[in-house]
């Protein structure tokens, strides 16, 4: 299988065709764009109620009651495990609503995904 050299400055390490980065060099990748991301986009109020203690009381109370699988999955009879817990409406359209569990849902990563796209349309980018 023919083979590149990294992309990373520098490094002379073989790789797959498909990939960008050696496995060192992927790791860093992801650090500088998470760390811009958080230096630059990430909403500062969120970050620090989804670090609080109270927020991961209410999201752990919320995947018991759900036995920690997806909401979205269950309804259409597929077991799956759930890994985050979704605000129905958006943090930043209702603060208020951050811990009433009536506005929180396990959902699992693809649903997330999919619900924060339709998040984006409904409420014109600002989710």
């Amino acid at each position: 299988m023919p083979r590149k050299i990294c992309n990373e400055i520098g490094c002379s390490e073989l790789i797959d065709m498909k990939q960008r980065y050696c496995k060192e060099h992927q790791q860093d990748s992801k650090r500088i764009i998470n760390k811009d991301y958080d230096d630059n986009r990430r909403n500062k109020i969120h970050h620090k109620f989804y670090n609080s203690k109270e927020w991961k009381q209410v999201r752990e109370l919320v995947m018991s009651q759900h036995a920690g699988l997806c909401k979205q999955c269950s309804e259409n009879d597929i077991d799956t495990k759930a890994d985050v817990v979704d605000h129905k409406i958006p943090l930043a359209r209702s603060w208020e609503d951050r811990i009433k569990r009536s506005n929180l849902q396990p959902l699992c990563h693809n649903c997330h995904n999919k619900k924060t796209s339709k998040d984006l349309t409904k409420w014109g980018g600002q989710v």
